[in-house]
């Protein structure tokens, strides 16, 4: 006999606490979605009676006819906007919880954190490795002055070239030099 698996699909539901209080909002979920559903005792007689002390059931208008939903029984709203109680120990074996939309929210807040955090400490790198290299082109700078001019005499071209490549040293330290 072939095998299936459930697809994974989101559903709304709630868990009723068997009281009218808990029914009320339930109701009028359903109804709101032009659905039938009702509050019914099973013993209406001895619960006008007695105080309404006999079980009671949300009763849901389905396709398949009127379905009942007992203390602690979950309703359903399926994929296609159907309303159908089900049993807690099938619910908790078919569904679990989907993170709510302020939680997803939430993570994706703290990845976007996470990213601009990062790329803070890039920067930060970028900014101290551009603070070194300008400290080090003033030190050259300084140097400079305080060398003064070129000697009489000495060739200019060797000179600048001395200079430059002081300054390249200077602006790229771990640069490898050509041979």
């Amino acid at each position: 006999m072939p095998k299936f698996r459930k697809k994974p699909v989101e559903i709304e539901a709630v868990q009723w606490d068997g009281t009218a209080e808990g029914a009320t909002p339930i109701i009028d979920w359903i109804l709101s979605r032009d659905v039938t559903a009702t509050y019914r005792c099973s013993n209406p007689e001895r619960c006008a009676e007695h105080d309404g002390d006999t079980p009671h059931s949300i009763v849901i208008r389905t396709l398949e006819g009127d379905m009942s939903a007992t203390v602690d029984d979950w309703i359903i709203r399926g994929v296609q906007g159907e309303f159908y109680p089900c049993k807690p120990d099938i619910f908790a074996a078919t569904y679990e919880a989907v993170a709510s939309a302020s939680a997803t929210t939430e993570a994706a807040e703290l990845e976007k954190t996470a990213s601009i955090l990062s790329n803070i400490r890039v920067f930060a790198g970028l900014h101290r490795s551009a603070e070194d290299t300008v400290t080090r082109v003033i030190t050259l700078h300084e140097q400079w002055v305080a060398a003064g001019p070129p000697p009489p005499g000495a060739s200019l071209a060797r000179w600048w070239d001395k200079r430059l490549a002081q300054l390249h040293n200077a602006i790229q330290p771990d640069a490898t030099t050509e041979k």
